[in-house]
C-alpha cells in the first residue's frame, strides 16, 4: 500500500493516502493536547458535545439527516487517550464518488458537515447552549461509570494510575467525575476555543483522492487564524523502581482483579519495539501465551489472564480476574512466567505462533482506514513513523534471543488487587 503524503499550513497536518481497496473514502481529524488534570474531563466531553450539532445543523436529527442524504455516510466523535497525549477525534466515512451514477460533489459535501461541526458548532450568547452542555454533562457521568462497573478496564486503569501517580499518564481518559458539575458553557467554550486556536490537528484522509486537491480542499475549509503552540514536554519512559508497590481496593465484586505493573523502558520509538511487542506476545497477549496457558489452563487460578503493551509509555500490563482465595497462589504463577520468559525457556512453538499473530493482527487492521490513520497518528506522538509492513518484517526477525535481551529489563512495579468489601472474604 501507498504511504501517506502529508501537506501543512499553520499547524494544520494534512495526511493522504490515495488507495481504491475501499469503496469508502474516510477523513480522520484529530486536535492532540497534553493530559492535564485541569483540562482532561472538558476535553473528554467536548467531542460529544459538539457531535449534538452545530451552526446548521442545530439537532442530531437534522445532522443525521444530512449524512443520510450523502447515501449513507457516517459521522463519530469521541476522545482518546495515546500515552500522556489527549486526542480529540472525529470521523467521517462517506462512499466513493466513483460508484455512484449522482455522486459529484459527494466528498466536499462530507468535509463541510464535518467542518461545520468542528468549527461552526451551535452557540448561544457566544457560549455552548446550555441545554446541551447540560444534557452532556450527565451522559458524561454515565460514561465514566460504566468504566468503573467494567472492572476489568476499571483495575486496569487503577494499576496504571498508581503505577504513574504524579504523571500525567495517571490521569483517566474520561477525565474525572467529580469535575463534570465544574463545568458551564462558557467554560467549555473557552477550552474549545483554546483547542482550535493552539492544538496540533492531524486530518487524514484514506481513499480515492488526489492528494494536492484535497489537501487545498481541508486548508480553505479550515481556514481559521490560529497561534499553534509549540512541541509537546518528552514522556518519561525510563523508570527505575527499588520496591514494588502493593494496593488493594475494595469493591462489591464477586471477582478478585489482580493486575500487575511492569515498566519495559521500551516504547514506540526504540529499535527493540518490535522484540519487545514479541516478547509481550509470548507473555501474554494470545490463547497459547504463557500466562493463559499456566495460569488459567494449567493451574485453573483465573478465569482470564492476560498481557498488553502500551507502546506510548512502554508499560506492560497484567490483567486477570481471579477467585479472591487465589489471588497470591495466581500471583506467585505469574512471576513465574516473566522468570521462565528471563531464563529464555520459550518453545519455537511460541515464537511461531507468537509472530503469526501480530503479523495477522496488522493485516487485519491494513483492512480498516481508520485504523490505518491511527496508526500513522501513534509514530507522530511517538516521534516515529513506522509502516505496518516494516513492524510485520520486524517481527519476522526477532529471535528468541531478542526476546530474552528486552525481558531482562523488565521490572515490577505495582501489584494491584481489587477485592470485596472487608470482612466479606466471598464465603
Amino acid at each position: 500500500m501507498n504511504q501517506f503524503q502529508t501537506r501543512e499550513e499553520r499547524g494544520i497536518y494534512v495526511h493522504v493516502l490515495p488507495t481504491d481497496k475501499f469503496r469508502m473514502n474516510t477523513i480522520v481529524a484529530t486536535f492532540t493536547q497534553e493530559l492535564r488534570e485541569d483540562t482532561a474531563t472538558p476535553l473528554a466531553l467536548l467531542p460529544y458535545l459538539m457531535n449534538r450539532g452545530s451552526e446548521q445543523y442545530p439537532t442530531p436529527e437534522q445532522l443525521q439527516l444530512a449524512l443520510d442524504e450523502l447515501y449513507g455516510a457516517s459521522m463519530s466523535a469521541t476522545v482518546d487517550k495515546k500515552g500522556e497525549r489527549q486526542v480529540v477525534d472525529f470521523s467521517m466515512n462517506v462512499p466513493n464518488e466513483k460508484f455512484l451514477k449522482q455522486g459529484e460533489g459527494l466528498f466536499q459535501k462530507a468535509l463541510g458537515i464535518l467542518s461545520d461541526v468542528m468549527l461552526r458548532p451551535l452557540l448561544q450568547d457566544g457560549a455552548f447552549l446550555p441545554e446541551y452542555v447540560e444534557a452532556e454533562k450527565e451522559q458524561h457521568k454515565k460514561r465514566i461509570a460504566a468504566v468503573i462497573d467494567d472492572k476489568m478496564n476499571y483495575s486496569l486503569e487503577r494499576c496504571n494510575e498508581e503505577m504513574t501517580k504524579g504523571e500525567p499518564y495517571a490521569i483517566p481518559r474520561l477525565g474525572f467525575e467529580n469535575k463534570i458539575d465544574e463545568i458551564n458553557p462558557q467554560s467549555l467554550y473557552d477550552v474549545y476555543q483554546r483547542l482550535l486556536k493552539t492544538a496540533p490537528i492531524n486530518i487524514y484522509v484514506v481513499g480515492d483522492v488526489d492528494t494536492d486537491a484535497v489537501a487545498a480542499e481541508i486548508f480553505r475549509v479550515f481556514n481559521m487564524e490560529r497561534e499553534p503552540q509549540g512541541e509537546f514536554a518528552p514522556v518519561q519512559i525510563r523508570h527505575e523502581t527499588s520496591s514494588v508497590k502493593e494496593v488493594v481496593d475494595h469493591m462489591d465484586v464477586n471477582q478478585g482483579k489482580l493486575n500487575v505493573g511492569v515498566w519495559s523502558n521500551v516504547a514506540w520509538a526504540s529499535d527493540d519495539y518490535a522484540a519487545m511487542q514479541v516478547c509481550n506476545g509470548v507473555l501474554g497477549a494470545f490463547p497459547h501465551s504463557k500466562l493463559f496457558v499456566n495460569v488459567r489452563e494449567k493451574h485453573s487460578l483465573a478465569y482470564y489472564c492476560m498481557s498488553r503493551l502500551d507502546g506510548h509509555k512502554g508499560i506492560i500490563s497484567v490483567f486477570s480476574g481471579v477467585e479472591f482465595d487465589k489471588i497470591d497462589q495466581a500471583l506467585e504463577i505469574i512471576r513465574e512466567q516473566f522468570d521462565v520468559l528471563k531464563n529464555g525457556e520459550i518453545s519455537e512453538e511460541e515464537m511461531e505462533f507468537t509472530k503469526a499473530g501480530l503479523v495477522n493482527a496488522y493485516k487485519t487492521a491494513m483492512d480498516n482506514p481508520t485504523s490505518i490513520a491511527d496508526f500513522h497518528l501513534n509514530g507522530l506522538l511517538a516521534g516515529r513513523i513506522r509502516t505496518r509492513e516494516e513492524m510485520i518484517d520486524a517481527f519476522q526477525s526477532v529471535t528468541v534471543e531478542d526476546v530474552v535481551r528486552v525481558a531482562q529489563g523488565l521490572q515490577f512495579d505495582t501489584i494491584y488487587t481489587l477485592r470485596n468489601e472487608e470482612g466479606n472474604h466471598g464465603a
